[in-house]
C-alpha cells in the first residue's frame, strides 16, 4: 500500500497538574529598645508573596518572601509599638506531572504566624501553603489524514481549545494621600496592609488594561483616653496597563497582587493629619484565543491491508476557572476563663484557614478555622489585652471550582464588638479567589500502521447493536464504508440503539 501520512503541528496548552505543600519561614530582627526591657507580643500576622517559580520533573521550585507585621510592648506595657520585617524563602514542592519546560503558576498563603521577643530580639515564624499549577505550552505533532489510498475510511472530530497568545506583566508604584479624622487623635501610623480588587480588563494595540481598586487598612497609635490603637480604612482606584507581547486575542484576563505597602502620617496643623501611602502592585495580563481543530481519531480500509492508528492521550486547556467572590462571615467568640473582661475593643486581626471544600451546583461551601487575635482594654488597667481565639466557620460562595483549581481565602474589614464581658461578635468579609484551568482529554493519532487483514466476506448480515457501539464501529467491523451502511438502513438518522438490528451487506465486484 503506497500510503502517505498527513502530519500537522498543533499549538496546545496542556495542563499537567497541581500541587499543594507547606513550608515554614522564619525571620529575626533586633528591637530598638533595651536588651533587658520586657517584650510582650500582642499580635502578629504576615503576608506572603510568590516572586518566581521554576518547573522541574514532577516538582517545582518556588521563591518569594514573607512580610511580618508585629504589634508589641517593650518596657512600658501601655505603649503599643510595631515592627515590620521580611524573610526570603525558596521551597521545593511536589508537582506531579510537571516537566522542566513547563510554566508554573505559584500562589502562596499564610496559614499560621507566631512571634516572640527575647533579649532585645524578635523571632518570627510563619507556616505557609504553597499552591502550584503547571502548564506545558508546546506544539504537538498529529496525523490528521491519509493520502495514497482510495479505499480508506477516516474518522475525524472537531475539538475546541483555549490558548494564551499574548501576555505581559510588570510592577507599578501607586501613591495616595488621605486626611485622617482629628477626632481619632492619631499620633503615629504603625503599618498598613492592602488588598487589590480587579474589576475590568480591557485591551488593544498590544496592551492590556487592568482597572480596579485597592483597599488600605492602616493601624495607628492614638492619644485617645483608653484607646491607644485605632484603625482606618481607605480605598482608591487604579487604572493601569501592561504591554502584551504576542498576537491579538479575543478573551482578556489578568491578575493584580500587592507586593509591598509603605505608610507614614504627618501633622498638618490645627489637629489635622495626613496619611501618605505607597502600594507596590504586581500586574499580569494575558490574551486568550479559542481555536477549533479537526483531528483524525480512527482509520481503516475496506479491502487489502488494514490500518491501525497509534494514539496517545493528553489533556488540553478547554477553558478557565477564574473568579473572585466575597461573602460576609459572622462568628461569636467566647473568651477563655482566664481572660480579663472586655471594656473597649481596639482591633481584631483575622486569618481564615480552609480545611475542606464542597461543590454543589455552582455553589462552593468552604469549611475552615478562623484564627483571630483580639486586642482590647479592660476596666481596671491601661495595659492592652491580647487574646488569641480559633473558631470553626462554614461559608458558601457563588463559585465553581474543580479539584484541580487553586483556591485562596483572605479576610477583610474585620470588626469585633463586645456582646458581654466575656463574649465578642466578630464580623468580616471573606474573599475567595479561584484560579484553575478546565482540562479535556484528547486522543492524538501519532502514527498509522499497515497491518495484514483477512479478505472481507461477501454476504448479507443482520447485526444487532451491542452496548456502546456506534455506526462507525459496525462499519469498521465489516470493513464497509459508513455511507454504505447508512444507505442500507435509511431509518438511521442518528446513532443506533442497543439491540437494534442493522443490515450489513458486502456485494461482490460483479454485482
Amino acid at each position: 500500500m503506497d500510503m502517505q501520512l498527513i502530519r500537522e503541528s498543533i499549538e496546545l496548552e496542556q495542563p499537567l497538574g497541581t500541587g499543594r505543600s507547606h513550608a515554614q519561614v522564619e525571620g529575626e530582627v533586633t528591637l530598638p529598645g533595651g536588651l533587658r526591657e520586657e517584650t510582650r507580643v500582642l499580635a502578629a500576622h504576615a503576608m506572603a508573596i510568590a516572586e518566581g517559580a521554576e518547573a522541574l520533573q514532577d516538582r517545582a521550585s518556588v521563591s518569594g518572601r514573607v512580610v511580618f507585621h508585629v504589634l508589641y510592648t517593650q518596657g512600658d506595657p501601655t505603649k503599643i509599638n510595631a515592627i515590620e520585617a521580611s524573610a526570603d524563602f525558596t521551597h521545593l514542592c511536589e508537582l506531579p506531572g510537571s516537566q522542566p519546560r513547563a510554566k508554573v503558576t505559584p500562589q502562596v498563603q499564610v496559614e499560621r504566624v507566631e512571634a516572640r521577643g527575647s533579649g532585645g530580639r524578635l523571632m518570627m515564624k510563619a507556616v505557609i501553603t504553597v499552591l502550584t499549577r503547571a502548564v506545558l505550552d508546546s506544539p504537538v505533532e498529529a496525523v490528521v489524514g491519509v493520502n495514497g489510498t482510495d479505499d480508506a475510511e477516516l474518522k475525524t472530530q472537531e475539538t475546541v481549545h483555549l490558548r494564551t497568545v499574548a501576555q505581559g506583566g510588570g510592577d507599578v508604584l501607586l501613591r495616595e494621600e488621605f486626611e485622617l479624622p482629628a477626632s481619632l487623635q492619631i499620633t503615629d501610623t504603625l503599618y498598613a496592609t492592602a488588598v487589590p480588587k480587579l474589576t475590568e480588563t480591557t485591551g488593544g494595540l498590544g496592551r492590556i488594561g487592568l482597572n480596579g481598586s485597592v483597599t488600605l487598612e492602616a493601624v495607628h497609635a492614638s492619644s485617645l483616653p483608653g484607646r491607644p490603637l485605632v484603625i482606618t480604612r481607605h480605598s482608591f482606584p487604579f487604572i493601569q496597563s501592561v504591554e502584551a507581547a504576542g498576537e491579538e486575542g479575543e478573551k482578556l484576563d489578568g491578575c493584580v497582587t500587592v507586593k509591598d505597602v509603605a505608610v507614614a502620617s504627618q501633622e498638618m496643623g490645627d489637629g489635622q493629619r495626613t496619611l501618605r501611602a505607597e502600594v507596590l502592585l504586581g500586574l499580569q495580563g494575558w490574551a486568550n484565543r479559542e481555536e477549533t481543530i479537526r483531528l483524525m481519531t480512527d482509520a481503516y480500509t475496506t479491502q487489502g491491508e488494514d490500518l491501525r492508528p497509534v494514539s496517545r492521550e493528553l489533556t488540553c486547556r478547554r477553558g478557565d476557572q477564574r473568579s473572585q467572590t466575597a461573602e460576609t462571615a459572622k462568628l461569636t467568640l467566647h473568651l477563655p476563663d482566664s481572660a480579663p473582661p472586655v471594656r473597649t475593643m481596639l482591633a481584631a486581626f483575622v486569618n481564615p484557614v480552609m480545611t475542606e471544600t464542597e461543590q454543589t451546583a455552582g455553589r462552593l461551601t468552604v469549611t475552615g478555622v478562623m484564627q483571630t487575635t483580639l486586642l482590647y482594654m479592660t476596666d481596671d488597667s491601661q495595659t492592652p489585652v491580647s487574646v488569641h481565639q480559633e473558631a470553626p466557620f462554614r461559608v458558601t460562595f457563588a463559585a465553581q471550582a474543580d479539584d484541580a483549581a487553586l483556591l485562596t481565602l483572605t479576610a477583610e474589614e474585620a470588626e469585633a464588638l463586645p456582646v458581654t464581658s466575656d463574649r465578642v461578635e466578630l464580623r468580616c468579609i471573606l474573599r475567595l479567589n479561584v484560579d484553575g484551568a478546565v482540562a479535556q482529554p484528547l486522543q492524538l493519532v501519532t502514527d498509522v500502521q499497515c497491518v495484514p487483514a483477512e479478505k472481507p466476506t461477501e454476504d448479507i448480515v443482520l447485526y444487532f447493536v451491542q452496548p456502546g457501539e456506534t455506526l462507525w464501529d459496525i462499519a469498521r467491523r465489516y470493513r464497509l464504508p459508513v455511507g454504505s451502511v447508512q444507505a442500507l438502513n435509511p431509518e438511521l438518522t442518528d446513532e443506533p440503539r442497543t439491540g437494534q438490528g442493522i443490515v450489513v451487506w458486502r456485494r461482490s465486484a460483479a454485482q
